[in-house]
């Protein structure tokens, strides 16, 4: 089974090159949307791939999520940021789960540490190329849209570490974008987000 490494990408310079090398030979095809880079970040991307793409920033995670599974062409996507850490050992069990066909997408937990604060949730990181979309303008997600399919999602056991870093400017736009989920999508868990996002702001 063929994966496709789904990314998108904004002035991650410093951290993309050894990010791209480490994942190069576990997927088939890597696919880099870049979202607005003022460094060299297409640059490091063209080492590893041809398929690097521009986006116009729209506000909008899973808009540019989609557009980057628009561009794949394998039986598997992975989506990551290059913040995230997988090790070797789980690299090689990705290989092993997209062999299973009975499940649609697998689950990942995600560790992020901010200030020394461990926030862990389930992410469904990989699934099969099957018109699989992203919803949401923040903390994107392909969950509702595999569920609405009658698929199923698998546990994978893989744990992901997230480097993510969180100043007072972006903080308050992901605040702005959780209140613009929450009116366009008032059914999902915008109120635990928030506290998530507020919590990490008085933190900062």
């Amino acid at each position: 089974m063929s994966i496709s490494l789904c990314m998108i990408v904004k002035d991650e310079g410093l951290v993309l090159d050894e990010f791209l090398r480490d994942l190069n030979h576990y997927v088939d095809e890597i696919v880099v949307v870049d979202t607005g880079s003022s460094d060299n970040s297409k640059e490091i991307a063209r080492k590893y791939t041809s398929k690097v793409y521009d986006f116009k920033w729209c506000d909008d995670f899973s808009k540019a999520r989609n557009f980057s599974v628009s561009k794949a062409t394998k039986e598997w996507i992975l989506w990551l940021d290059p913040d995230e850490i997988i090790s070797k050992k789980d690299l090689e069990k990705i290989r092993e789960l997209v062999k299973n066909r009975d499940y649609l997408g697998y689950r990942f937990v995600q560790e992020t540490v901010v200030n020394n604060k461990k926030y862990v949730q389930g992410i469904c990181k990989l699934f099969q190329n099957k018109n699989v979309k992203f919803v949401y303008p923040i903390h994107e997600s392909v969950m509702p849209c595999i569920k609405s399919f009658n698929g199923k999602i698998g546990k994978s056991g893989i744990v992901i570490r997230h480097k993510s870093v969180y100043n007072l400017e972006k903080a308050q736009y992901y605040l702005k974008l959780i209140e613009k989920k929450s009116k366009k999508y008032p059914e999902s868990s915008v109120s635990k987000e928030k506290d998530v996002i507020v919590d990490i702001f008085r933190n900062l």
